[in-house]
């Protein structure tokens, strides 16, 4: 006991050690400025976004103004709060895996967990993701031990937990009807904790009222997201890749390869010690076999495949995919990964030792390219660029000057070029922008995602028609250019 609780410290303490290093490295992208400046409303300011239209998730920023309040707005600062998190995964998913698998499933999920490229990457984001998936995981082990125990106090847990992440991301509740599912098909196994169970999903249904006042009616109509549709193939594949991969420079398929190979050895390779033991006669104990047979592959199966069907159902009509709103089920994901490697392990300690081997060495390269690598967009870089710059400077797109703020600190000249992506033609675009440039011989166009404002590139071929360019630098995922527009002062 005492080697396996060393054991698990050393996992949470390589987990941090991971999440801690290069914490500040990435530039700051968009969103999670937009979630310092969110947060910076305070609690009154806050408090109105829990019935209003179109946010995911009030309660991450309302934690996070407590948070910065503390200990400061800074990169590492705010961070810090979603590695927290994102640490405290690895000890709740252990305990998962022990107490409705095994030891060794629970030890190897955590281990995955631990090095994760894609939790490592959103336990290193400002964004809401990383308390998403512990709450989501936390509310799914209380709900197990409910209908197991039956007892007031664990529905309660239950409730408080799942009713809180409903608040820190909308889309918490696809967990509900794969709760629902799986309660339903293991009815024999839970039987006895029905009308519980029936209170508890009415008593859920509270807390989402003044989120269903809202998200009901934007689903049913035309709102444009600006996600892309996956059909549901698309939707797995990229789950595979995002998951197990993330953002590993060679993404290809002999790693993707070897998780799916992982998944699916979950899926119908293992067996819980002790399940199938049920050999009472009748129609009723026939269904309590078969599900004592199978009741681990298919509580993760649901787990990971429900959410994911519902959140294409609700596509259908208005595109939401995007992977990083389903990383609620990446316990799934990792727990099942766990049982494939220890169903081949009982069967082939070699190939454990191969596929374990192979794993780390993906993950671990993976985590060193993307803590050495500029992959978000780098407004640090170009906010330092820019210091003490004269002339006008136009962002491209205008969302961006948020987060070039953050890092600049300081006075500038800026304004916004003309949307064109609404059909203005090259006439409207040189009328607005003789308009913008007025009197000014210097301009700087700053772009990040410009083809989301200026898909035709109109605003800079504008620029090259009436001006020289002087001057550029290239940074990730941002482009500087200057011009000399030739009017002098």
């Amino acid at each position: 006991m005492e080697k396996l609780k060393s054991l698990l410290l050393l996992l949470l303490l390589i987990a941090f050690a991971i999440r801690v290093y290069h914490l500040d490295f990435q530039s700051l992208w968009r969103d999670e400025v937009d979630a310092i400046l969110f947060a910076e409303k305070g609690p009154v300011g806050l408090l109105p976004w829990f019935i209003e239209p179109g946010q995911n998730g009030p309660l991450y920023y309302l934690l996070l103004s407590f948070w910065i309040t503390l200990v400061g707005r800074s990169e590492f600062s705010a961070r810090f709060f979603s590695l927290f998190w994102g640490m405290l995964l690895v000890p709740l998913i252990y305990q998962v895996g022990r107490r409705w698998l095994e030891r060794r499933v629970a030890l190897l999920a955590a281990l995955l967990v631990g090095l994760s490229p894609y939790l490592v990457w959103y336990s290193q984001e400002a964004k809401m993701y990383s308390l998403l998936a512990f709450l989501s995981l936390l509310s799914v082990h209380f709900y197990l031990l409910a209908l197991e125990r039956n007892r007031w106090y664990l529905w309660l847990a239950y409730l408080l937990t799942a009713g809180l992440s409903m608040y820190v991301h909308i889309l918490a509740v696809l967990l509900v009807p794969f709760q629902a599912l799986f309660y339903l098909i293991s009815w024999p196994h839970y039987r006895g904790a029905s009308k519980a169970w029936l209170i508890a999903m009415g008593i859920l249904v509270l807390p989402y009222l003044p989120l269903a006042r809202w998200e009901i009616p934007t689903l049913l109509s035309s709102f444009a997201t600006g996600h892309k549709f996956y059909t549901l193939p698309e939707i797995f594949t990229v789950l595979l890749f995002s998951f197990g991969l993330n953002s590993a420079p060679y993404r290809g398929l002999s790693p993707a390869a070897l998780v799916l190979f992982l998944l699916l050895a979950g899926v119908l390779l293992y067996r819980k010690e002790g399940e199938g033991d049920v050999s009472l006669g009748g129609f009723l104990a026939l269904v309590r076999n078969i599900l004592a047979k199978h009741h681990s592959a298919l509580f993760l199966s649901l787990y990971l495949f429900v959410p994911v069907s519902c959140l294409y159902l609700i596509s259908l009509g208005m595109p939401i995919f995007t992977d990083r709103y389903l990383i609620s089920i990446t316990p799934a994901f990792f727990l099942l990964m766990g049982c494939g490697l220890v169903a081949i392990g009982k069967r082939s300690r070699l190939l454990l030792a191969i596929c374990l081997a192979l794993l780390l060495v993906v993950n671990l390269s993976t985590l060193w390219f993307q803590t050495h690598t500029k992959i978000k967009s780098d407004f640090r870089s170009a906010a330092e660029y820019m210091r003490d710059r004269e002339g006008l400077m136009l962002f491209l797109m205008p969302y961006v000057r948020q987060s070039f703020d953050y890092y600049y600190q300081s006075d500038f000249l800026g304004a916004d070029p003309p949307y064109t992506n609404g059909g203005l033609d090259e006439e409207g675009v040189a009328e607005e922008m003789e308009k913008i440039t007025a009197g000014q011989e210097m301009v700087w166009l700053l772009v990040s995602e410009g083809e989301l404002w200026d898909s035709r590139g109109l605003v800079r071929e504008w620029l090259e028609e009436n001006g020289t360019l002087v001057d550029q630098a290239e940074f990730a995922r941002v482009e500087i250019y200057r011009y000399s527009l030739g009017r002098g002062h």
